[in-house]
């Protein structure tokens, strides 16, 4: 059965048995910085990173020689606000990748060519990269074998078309 009572008495007979004296600085900063880092996995934005990025310089500044706190604090204000206008701007766009279309979406202008027709279900295939794909015209109207069309969407499993007029003959 849980106990919040005990394990709040075994949490801080753990803390009492760790010797702070031999605890640095950085070593504070450090531990505060990666809290960040994992508060900063639960959210997004990369605000709580770059508080992070910080907390990591000012633990540099220790481990350097700059043992003042107040130094420190205001080594972790102004690396904060720095790398939230110079280094999150680089960070979210790096996170957004690629506007690449989708595995459908690739196909929204090709020209394709009616292969067959079941009127019974009102559906059309067409062949579109070695495969047959359902097509359906923009417009709805029943299309025939042969009849040539344009993709120009996607909706779920069929490709939205639209008929390519016929070339006139050249005489």
């Amino acid at each position: 059965m849980f106990n919040a009572s005990n394990l709040l008495d075994r949490s801080v007979t753990c803390l009492a048995a760790i010797d702070w004296s031999q605890w640095q600085g950085w070593h504070l900063w450090v531990l505060l910085a990666f809290a960040i880092v994992i508060l900063e996995m639960l959210t997004s934005g990369f605000v709580l990173g770059c508080l992070a990025v910080g907390a990591f310089v000012a633990a540099g500044a220790d481990l350097a020689g700059v043992h003042n706190f107040q130094t420190q604090i205001w080594i972790v204000t102004v690396v904060s606000f720095a790398s939230l206008f110079l280094v999150r701007p680089f960070v979210l766009r790096m996170s957004r990748g690629t506007d690449a279309d989708s595995n459908t979406d690739r196909f929204v202008g090709t020209k394709v060519q009616i292969a067959e027709v079941d009127s019974e279900e009102c559906i059309a295939l067409a062949k579109i990269g070695g495969e047959m794909w359902r097509i359906q015209a923009q417009d709805g109207r029943d299309l025939q074998v042969e009849e040539r069309a344009t993709v120009i969407g996607v909706d779920g499993n069929k490709l939205i078309v639209e008929s390519a007029p016929l070339p006139t003959p050249t005489e």
